[in-house]
């Protein structure tokens, strides 16, 4: 996985043409539809092939893809809440992973996205910009940036 990921030049999000919303602990995340390779459900995940911080993993497209799960702040959980019950599998050609959620929503049309506040925009942040939804604000991302906050969660933990 990338160590550090770099922010997204804003032209480049706003053309992403679909977003899928990821709900975390009861807060929503937007990726790339593009990036969504395939949605499994948790029962699929083997809690036997585990790599450091992961949950387990899904065997996909011959290979096995390591499977996380994160708190809605973005915080890595050991153990997969009861209300988790879907597992997309992200990928961005570097990076593949699965991410256990509790639902996993497209839209229907790309939503409107506002720059960070100065406030919130910090170097190593998964934040790359907010989106108004019908319900609410959620925040949008990508599996580099993903990736990279992974990367440092392990990096972090080993020493």
């Amino acid at each position: 996985m990338n160590e550090r990921a770099q922010p997204m030049a804003w032209a480049d999000l706003q053309a992403i043409p679909a977003f899928a919303v990821l709900t975390l602990g009861g807060r929503r995340w937007l990726l790339p539809q593009t990036e969504i390779r395939t949605l499994e459900s948790v029962l699929d995940i083997d809690r036997e092939v585990r790599i450091p911080h992961s949950v387990g993993a899904v065997a996909f497209a011959d290979q096995w893809w390591p499977v996380y799960c994160l708190s809605g702040e973005l915080q890595v959980l050991p153990q997969i809440p009861d209300e988790r019950r879907a597992c997309p599998l992200l990928t961005n050609g570097a990076d593949r992973f699965g991410l256990i959620c509790e639902r996993v929503d497209g839209l229907a049309k790309p939503p409107r996205l506002f720059a960070l506040p100065v406030c919130m925009t910090l170097p190593d942040s998964p934040i790359q910009a907010l989106a108004w939804l019908d319900d609410g604000l959620g925040c949008v991302t990508t599996t580099e940036h993903l990736a990279a906050l992974l990367a440092a969660a392990v990096e972090t933990a080993d020493g």
